[in-house]
């Protein structure tokens, strides 16, 4: 999110469609937000969605089966290059994948494995009761930028109930802004 903002700052402060503060204020089951920014070999994604979305709860996990269900969509999403799919011949890896949430405990989100080490949810966690939110940000380096001129939004696959993304882009061409859905998935620049 700070290389978003920083980068948005340079350009002159004001993003695509309307009031950049008020695009995310709305917490709406099914719709997530989107920001990415290409910068020469470097992409940064950030995606803000309600918990609802990727989990079947958007609070703090009660029971031993929601703690399981947060590790397992928190795996999922460090598999953040089986979401963000760039064409092979740009040659982008994963660089660094980033979850927080202010329903869910952050250990309970940075390990994502089966045997993370639980820990009392932090105050702010706990008041974040009834509609929790999941902010992600993923880093990918591409060797060939020459070639990266598009991405396929796998989330849609992976977490169904995730409707629609509201996109703002950052790109060597420009900026724009799109509507993803599960059947039109490819953001093209």
């Amino acid at each position: 999110m700070k290389k978003f903002l920083i980068f948005c700052m340079a350009v002159g402060g004001a993003l695509v469609l309307g009031d950049p503060v008020s695009a995310h204020d709305a917490h709406e089951h099914g719709v997530a937000h989107l920001n990415l920014v290409v910068d020469e070999q470097e992409v940064e994604i950030e995606l803000e969605t309600p918990l609802a979305n990727v989990l079947s709860f958007e609070h703090a996990p009660q029971t031993d089966a929601q703690k399981k269900e947060v590790r397992d969509m928190a795996a999922l999403m460090r598999k953040a290059d089986a979401l963000f799919v760039f064409p092979a011949q740009a040659r982008c890896e994963l660089a660094e994948v980033s979850l927080d949430s202010d329903a869910v405990d952050r250990e309970m989100l940075a390990s994502g494995s089966e045997g993370a080490q639980e820990h009392e949810h932090d105050e702010d966690a706990n008041e974040a009761r009834g509609h929790g939110d999941l902010d992600v940000e993923v880093s990918f380096l591409c060797r060939d930028p020459g070639k990266l001129n598009s991405v396929t939004v796998d989330v849609f696959k992976v977490f169904p109930d995730m409707r629609r993304m509201d996109v703002q882009m950052f790109t060597p061409k420009g900026q724009k802004a799109a509507k993803l859905t599960p059947e039109s998935n490819v953001i093209q620049w």
